[in-house]
């Protein structure tokens, strides 16, 4: 699914170091219709976990998708990408950060 804004001006986006303090809930859940789902998103054939710098802005974009529940973690970019790395079905799994925002950090798998 593909649900990355694009970019339509510059516009200076904070910083995505390994420390940056992050949102994000498990990839897989239930839609408000009952049906299962991953909640991931695509771009150019490789898949991306949604991470957020706020609840509020991961409340907004669930709601979006259609998600009817998730549990909210908090980490940081770092173990997220630990955590995908040690997962085999997530290993080729990148993070986009503020997927909902003009200009979307963006981590490939493997960076």
């Amino acid at each position: 699914m593909g649900l990355f804004k694009k970019k339509t001006t510059p516009t200076e986006s904070a910083p995505a170091d390994a420390d940056t303090k992050v949102y994000y809930s498990t990839p897989f859940g239930d839609t408000n219709d009952g049906e299962q789902r991953l909640f991931l998103l695509g771009r150019d054939g490789v898949q991306y976990m949604p991470v957020f710098r706020s609840v509020e802005s991961m409340k907004e974009f669930y709601a979006r998708m259609n998600r009817a529940a998730y549990m909210v973690l908090e980490g940081s970019v770092q173990s997220v990408l630990d955590t995908n790395s040690s997962i085999e079905l997530m290993k080729d799994v990148g993070v986009v950060i503020e997927p909902l925002c003009g200009d979307p950090v963006v981590i490939t798998p493997h960076a």
